[in-house]
């Protein structure tokens, strides 16, 4: 079952299904993910979240981060997404607290914090007004939104220690994520990266994956994708995108890019980048 509604600067989805493959990415927008079901973990930068039931898991525009599962257990979530352009009309910076914080940290409410301060309803008061649509119906659900990021400043002023956070991921898989991160865009290879670490390849690939749900050159494709669709968003031309990314040849950057979006890059640059500009300018 999948409910789905896209607005101009917001966006609210249901889904209960089977556990879906996906990549480390990153978004434009911030997003709350109510987890209601399933065994996975939540890793966002360094940080690896073992999340439960109820727990409520936040990303804001510039935090990579994806969904790791465990099992086959179905998985259930609703999630809001609200661009950046969203909250400027309102006097208070509700979002402060979210973008102070250090990446890949305090990504995670625990489902009684969340409970207690009652942030898993707004979710159903928007679905309702996402299914019923009435004319008040993006007033009411920005309305609802308003009140859930009000809640959550509370939660996170009030009860920061039960923020808890799954330990960063061991020393040395942070150390090689951030070299990866650092040097994307050069000629990688898991040769390089073993010289550089002082590991093997077999025990390199293996407590990788382990902590990051992905082989090592999946990551290394991921972090110049989600580079890539950033600098289409904000204009730059798919030559220089292509080089600035790491790949030295262009069928190579095509023939990815395509398998980590299933859009071709001028598809794709000619479908989402005037969007991004009409966010940015209005």
């Amino acid at each position: 079952m999948k409910i789905s509604f896209r607005q101009k600067d917001y966006m609210y989805s249901y889904s209960k299904a089977n556990p879906p493959e996906l990549r480390m990415h990153l978004h434009n927008y911030y997003e709350f993910l109510h987890f209601i079901s399933g065994n996975a973990r939540y890793i966002v930068e360094n940080s690896i979240y073992q999340i439960e039931p109820g727990d409520l898991l936040i990303t804001r525009p510039d935090e990579i981060h994806t969904i790791s599962f465990d099992s086959d257990d179905i998985y259930e979530r609703n999630f809001i997404q609200i661009s950046p352009e969203y909250m400027k009309d309102i006097d208070y910076d509700l979002l402060y607290l979210i973008n102070r914080r250090p990446a890949g940290t305090l990504n995670r409410i625990s489902a009684d914090v969340v409970k207690s301060y009652g942030l898993d309803e707004y979710f159903s008061k928007v679905e309702q007004y996402v299914i019923n649509r009435v004319p008040e119906s993006d007033t009411m659900i920005k309305t609802y939104i308003i009140q859930m990021l009000a809640k959550i400043n509370s939660a996170m002023r009030e009860h920061s220690e039960q923020f808890t956070e799954t330990p960063p991921a061991n020393t040395r898989i942070v150390n090689i994520k951030n070299y990866i991160d650092e040097h994307f865009n050069e000629d990688l290879t898991l040769e390089m990266l073993c010289k550089e670490f002082y590991i093997s390849k077999y025990h390199l690939c293996r407590i990788f994956k382990n902590y990051t749900g992905m082989p090592v050159r999946e990551y290394i494709n991921t972090r110049r994708i989600t580079v890539a669709k950033q600098m289409i968003f904000e204009g730059y031309n798919l030559t220089t995108v292509c080089y600035e990314c790491g790949f030295r040849d262009y069928s190579v950057f095509y023939k990815t890019f395509k398998k980590f979006t299933d859009s071709s890059p001028r598809v794709f640059f000619k479908e989402h980048q005037p969007a991004y500009a009409s966010i940015v300018t209005e």
